[in-house]
């Protein structure tokens, strides 16, 4: 593929908001030579720096559309095939998604929570785009792919099917776009970011309701 192309598009049909396969993509997707296809989605809040992860994670300083303007620049979902850069015989798969809470939309907290069970269940790598130090923010929205993956496992359950997806959920990358500031240190050391994170995540002390929701998580 010489550039991204749009992958899915919301249309109304029959009363109702359905999300379609465009034509072209699935050309794309059924001449693609079989060797395996490593599937990359970006998620996040809207105009975070999503498509520009994109570009990045494909070695790429264009490609997929960047705006500078509070209006969202991708609708729909995106996506973009090349060879993968550490495996000549496997395909490397980026997938551009619309930013989570567009104000313009009004359909947009519906499509918001398809689009995140859909990327779920494609992508074998999910990476949830976040920008800023992090704050309570970041937490609740780890939150909310927590509660994602309860909801596909529930919904899973109520169908009467014994089969567990959350077996097969990707891997959660978690990015940090625009941080200026340091870890902080412990026992003299600066924490990684995997080690700062885990500390964010640790259960907390205590019996009040806000350390039940977190410990939930």
């Amino acid at each position: 593929m010489d550039s991204p192309m749009k992958l899915l598009e919301w249309q109304g049909k029959y009363g109702r908001r359905i999300l379609s396969v465009r034509p072209e993509a699935e050309t794309v997707l059924s001449d693609l030579p079989a060797h395996p296809l490593d599937v990359i989605a970006v998620v996040g809040p809207i105009r975070k720096g999503k498509s520009y992860l994109c570009n990045k994670l494909l070695g790429r300083n264009d490609g997929f559309s960047l705006g500078d303007t509070f209006d969202s620049t991708t609708k729909d979902l995106w996506f973009w095939i090349q060879q993968h850069p550490a495996a000549a015989d496997r395909y490397l798969m980026v997938i551009d998604t619309e930013g989570l809470g567009d104000y313009m939309d009004v359909h947009q907290k519906d499509k918001d929570v398809k689009n995140l069970v859909l990327m779920t269940l494609l992508s074998s790598h999910l990476v949830f785009n976040l920008q800023g130090n992090p704050d309570d923010s970041l937490l609740s929205n780890l939150r909310l792919m927590g509660e994602l993956a309860r909801h596909i496992r529930l919904d899973a359950e109520d169908s009467g099917n014994r089969y567990d997806a959350s077996d097969q959920f990707p891997e959660l990358w978690v990015t940090l776009q625009d941080v200026f500031l340091q870890t902080p240190k412990r026992n003299n050391r600066e924490l990684t970011p995997d080690q700062f994170l885990d500390e964010i995540l640790q259960k907390k002390k205590g019996s009040e309701a806000d350390v039940g929701v977190h410990n939930a998580m």
